[in-house]
């Protein structure tokens, strides 16, 4: 089989693409284990400096991580 036969080429297109998708869910996967992290801290920290701002804080933490586990969701959805 020659190398430029169309075959080959799309063979070689669509495991590239299926890495790419992996690569994409396993950065979604970080980014949000790194939004857990975030949120953790953010805790934290509103229980050691006690401030007016921290249930907004908190809110923030909380939605970044949600935003975080849509990512993922839609990552898996569309890819």
């Amino acid at each position: 089989m020659p190398i430029d036969s169309p075959l080959f080429i799309q063979t070689l297109l669509l495991g590239s693409t299926g890495i790419f998708k992996i690569a994409f869910i396993l950065f979604a996967v970080v980014y949000f284990i790194f939004s857990l992290v975030v949120v953790r801290q953010v805790n934290l920290m509103t229980e050691t400096v006690i401030t007016q701002g921290a249930p907004i804080l908190r809110l923030i933490a909380f939605l970044h991580a949600g935003l975080a586990l849509g990512v993922i969701i839609l990552f898996i959805g569309f890819l």
